[in-house]
């Protein structure tokens, strides 16, 4: 057998006549084909094993395996299932025509063979067989991306009586074989949902009769029993006569995506946890329900309720336990409300889904149609109620509380975002009331409000645009009047309002979010003055600066404390950190883990005002700190004995069992000092040695290095221009 270089389409020739075989290939090979030859079917049937070929022509009449045989192999192997086969018979009858056809054969050539019209009849049969392998190829694809799409079409011819159901649809309908066998109308029109049949069926008949297209979406019940979501578009087919022959459709099984949409819908619409509307979705609700108590001149009511102390109950049972206890609230909310007290909304999966949770510990729901606001804080009440029963937990019970502030629609305001803040402030004011109550806004809350957000502002501007002083006020040694430290105090200098009370502007920053920042820049300009003192050569004594609750729960906060150690170059018995016994024992654990840690830098550790908070004497001994001050309030009257005399000597005899150092604040009378100094308290601090100087003025003391205590209803003059001494007279 002759091989030839590739130099046009490959043909295998099988015939086990030698001179025929070599005639027509020499024909063929003149044509410019890649002529290759077997002289019987094995050895054909071994070349395609090897390599495809683009057409064959085989001889019937062969020894071992007849053309017949050999293409019915063919077409099995992975070369020859669709290469065109050309069969050369000398046989004229049709019987042997059909056997061709039956074994896989595309054409057959008489013989004898027209050697002038071969090899027109091999390139008519190569470009049938191209047109036919892209037709196969084409069809592949589409099936493909049926499959993928999970689609299938479908043909309804124009009789009303003939349907057509590809594999495709078949296999996205569930629909058994015997059924697509003997496919009609009916049966497939049988599975659409019953709310949508007479729509689709309606649809249908209009583009079989009128031509008219259509596009729909609708539920169906499967073969299976399986209920899906498709998608179905449908038009008329025109034959060339321009008469209406059938309509064709395609049907995609689009449940996946539905679904998917819909998750998307709820992550964006919906709370997670509890999976009531959110903020924005309550809103979007609210809006048409105000418009429609507003055309019939109804009265609405928006309830704000804001679960009290709930972060004591994250910080008791854990951040897991308790989003499972707010998942039981939000059931008992939807729960008591009855369904004539809630908002409705087409949009809505049901009337129980207005209630809404818009904060980590908040929900709102809008009461409508309400007579009176009497009826408001009957329903305000029962969520009350509702929301203190008791709650089994493990071995024990715990029992919750709710601040209620409720607005009135139109009179508080008349959108869902006005309303929504009125309610708010209302439960503000519930809170600072006592909690476990319900209010109504009214606008002095409202003014109140205003002033509040004006005062946030002005200390945001205060933090950034250099407003904020630091003072210092002195601690002494009260038997030698030498100055031993000093602790940090802000000072806010408004440019209009003169200087603000702490007392103002700490519970501020403190409910803003602004106590972060406050502190430090506190931290920070502390370390400056102490550089500065160092550099001027002043005896350098320990300050004392208040650590807010975020700061000290702030991971960051090492890093912090060394980055301005390495800036200003100092050493960590420099600075004394205060905290206090309320935000140790928020979370002792860490706490503890977060003390020693300081410690480890370190650093020297203050509990500040002790014995005003929780009873943590138990819990003293594993709080790894340095120094405890004695608050003001048990100072004031120590010296007149009594139970706050009482307290201040235990709290004294305390700290020399623990090794602490006691520092009693609050010293404002030579009757106090000296009580405190008979009993073992030397390290005083109070207006009796000095009030909180300005940096420069404290740095005049300690040039000095001493404070002379005050004698009792004495005043107080300035210091003198020298700055060595606080005088008395």
């Amino acid at each position: 057998m002759l091989k030839l270089d590739d130099t046009g389409p490959r043909l295998l020739i099988i015939d086990d006549d030698p001179l025929l075989r070599g005639m027509a290939a020499h024909t063929l090979r003149h044509a410019g084909f890649d002529v290759n030859e077997a002289e019987d079917g094995v050895q054909g049937l071994a070349l395609i094993e090897q390599a495809p070929f683009d057409l064959l022509l085989l001889d019937v009449m062969m020894p071992h395996l007849d053309g017949y045989e050999v293409c019915k192999r063919l077409r099995q192997t992975r070369y020859g299932s669709r290469v065109p086969v050309l069969m050369l018979t000398g046989l004229n009858d049709s019987a042997s025509v059909e056997l061709a056809y039956e074994a896989g054969a595309t054409d057959f050539i008489s013989k004898p063979i027209n050697w002038t019209l071969l090899t027109h009849r091999v390139r008519y049969s190569l470009r049938a067989g191209v047109a036919i392998e892209s037709a196969t190829r084409s069809r592949e694809r589409l099936e493909r991306a049926h499959h993928i799409a999970n689609m299938g079409s479908w043909e309804w011819g124009a009789d009303g009586q003939r349907f057509v159901c590809s594999p495709e649809l078949a296999r996205v309908l569930a629909a058994p074989p015997e059924v697509v066998m003997q496919a009609r109308p009916d049966d497939f029109l049988a599975l659409i949902a019953d709310t949508d049949r007479e729509t689709v069926r309606a649809l249908r008949l209009a583009a079989l009769v009128e031509g008219e297209p259509y596009q729909l979406t609708f539920a169906i019940r499967r073969f299976d029993g399986e209920v899906r979501t498709v998608f179905e578009q449908a038009a008329a087919v025109i034959d060339h006569n321009g008469r209406q022959v059938s309509v064709e459709g395609i049907t995609q099984d689009i449940t996946d995506r539905v679904e998917a949409e819909e998750r998307i819908k709820r992550l964006a619409h919906y709370d997670v946890l509890t999976g009531l509307p959110n903020r924005q979705f309550f809103s979007e609700m609210v809006g048409p329900t105000l418009d429609r108590s507003a055309r019939l001149s109804a009265g609405c009511a928006m309830l704000y309720i804001d679960m009290d102390r709930f972060k004591s109950v994250n910080d008791a049972i854990g951040y897991a336990q308790g989003d499972s206890v707010l998942r039981l609230i939000s059931g008992r909310l939807k729960a008591s409300i009855r369904t004539s007290d809630l908002a409705m909304d087409a949009r809505a999966p049901s009337q129980e889904s207005m209630v809404s949770r818009v904060g980590a510990n908040a929900f709102t729901l809008l009461l409508v149609d309400i007579a009176d606001d009497k009826q408001a804080a009957l329903v305000a009440d029962r969520l009350l109620q509702a929301i203190a029963e008791p709650i089994a937990f493990e071995d024990r019970e715990l029992v919750l509380t709710a601040s209620i502030g409720i607005a009135l629609y139109p009179r508080d305001a008349t959108d869902a975002e006005g309303l929504t803040r009125c309610a708010e402030q209302a439960a503000y004011a519930a809170k600072s009331a006592g909690r476990a109550q319900h209010r109504f806004f009214d606008e002095a809350m409202n003014v109140r409000a205003s002033a509040r957000l004006a005062r946030e502002t002005d200390l945001r501007h205060a933090i950034t645009d250099g407003q904020l002083r630091l003072h210092y006020q002195a601690k002494v040694d009260a038997g030698s009047g030498l100055i031993t430290g000093a602790e940090a105090l802000v000072r806010w200098q408004h440019p209009e309002r003169g200087m603000v009370s702490p007392g103002e502007f700490i519970p501020l920053a403190e409910e803003s979010g602004l106590i972060l920042p406050l502190t430090d820049w506190v931290l920070e300009t502390a370390c400056a003055d102490l550089r500065r003192r160092a550099d001027m050569g002043l005896r350098m004594v320990p300050v004392s600066v208040n650590l807010s609750s975020p700061s000290f729960a702030d991971d960051g906060l090492r890093a912090q404390l060394e980055a301005l150690l390495k800036q200003y170059r100092l050493d960590p018995s420099c600075l004394v950190l205060e905290v206090t016994e309320s935000l140790l024992m928020s979370d002792v654990e860490r706490a503890v883990a977060r003390l020693q840690e300081l410690r480890e830098l370190g650093f020297r550790v203050s509990l500040d005002d002790f014995g005003t908070g929780y009873s943590s004497l138990g819990y003293l001994k594993r709080f790894p700190i340095d120094e405890l001050k004695i608050d003001r309030s048990f100072v004031t009257d120590a010296w007149r004995g009594g139970r706050d005399g009482a307290i201040a000597v235990s709290v004294i005899a305390l700290g020399r069992a623990f090794g602490l150092q006691v520092v009693a604040e609050g010293v404002e009378t030579m009757g106090q000092s000296t009580f405190l100094l008979a009993h073992g308290c030397a390290q005083q601090q109070g207006f009796l040695f000095a009030k909180p100087l300005p940096s420069v003025d404290f740095e005049a003391l300690l040039l000095d290095n001493k404070v002379l205590p005050h004698k009792p209803d004495q005043a107080v003059h300035p210091a003198p221009s020298s700055g060595t001494r606080v005088t008395v007279t």
